[in-house]
């Protein structure tokens, strides 16, 4: 999976790997901003968080707005207001309410950590299942990156040693990856 578009309200991400650039493209529109930038493979982390609002309290309040809606809209049609025109203000007013409810989305996120930037998805659009498969995907592009660079035998001893014990830290190597690569790393010296 080479992207993955997403809308929910009036938001929208998008995130597209290049497979001939070391980056990812980010597109995010809102009613407030509009960016387009580049992540580095490198700067993206390794972990998988979730971040969500509590909405219970929210989804109470929508709901509350609507069946005042309807009940006014009911009754400017079907009672006998005195004052149709009070009546049909609530209607404008807690329908206005009711349809920001609809467009201003809550925070329900995927979002990949423990990188120089984070990458923030939304975590049912198209399905969480697919979301879980490009963030898992985008993970192991930007490790294998990272891996890449920092494995490099060209290095200073001491530059090297501090590579492969960053990978080892952020959980890249498993300890004996870590004594291979040191091995590997004193015979190429030697030869």
């Amino acid at each position: 999976m080479k992207e993955i578009i997403q809308r929910k309200g009036l938001q929208s991400r998008s995130y597209k790997i290049d497979p001939n650039s070391d980056f990812v493209e980010v597109k995010f529109n809102s009613t407030r901003d509009k960016l387009k930038y580049r992540i580095k493979l490198t700067d993206i982390g390794n972990e998988i968080q979730y971040e969500a609002d509590n909405v219970i309290g929210g989804k109470i309040f929508f709901v509350i707005t609507c069946l005042i809606t309807l009940f006014c809209l009911g009754f400017y049609f079907f009672g006998n207001p005195e004052h149709p025109g009070g009546i049909l203000a609530n209607v404008v007013g807690w329908g206005v309410i009711s349809l920001i409810g609809v467009l201003i989305p809550n925070k329900d996120d995927i979002v990949i950590v423990n990188g120089n930037k984070e990458i923030r998805l939304f975590r049912t659009k198209p399905s969480e299942e697919k979301v879980l498969e490009f963030a898992n995907h985008l993970i192991n592009i930007a490790n294998n990156k990272k891996k890449e660079v920092l494995i490099n035998f060209d290095l200073n001893e001491e530059h090297f040693l501090d590579n492969i014990q960053y990978l080892f830290a952020i959980d890249l190597i498993n300890r004996k990856e870590l004594e291979e690569l040191k091995s590997e790393y004193k015979l190429k010296q030697l030869l």
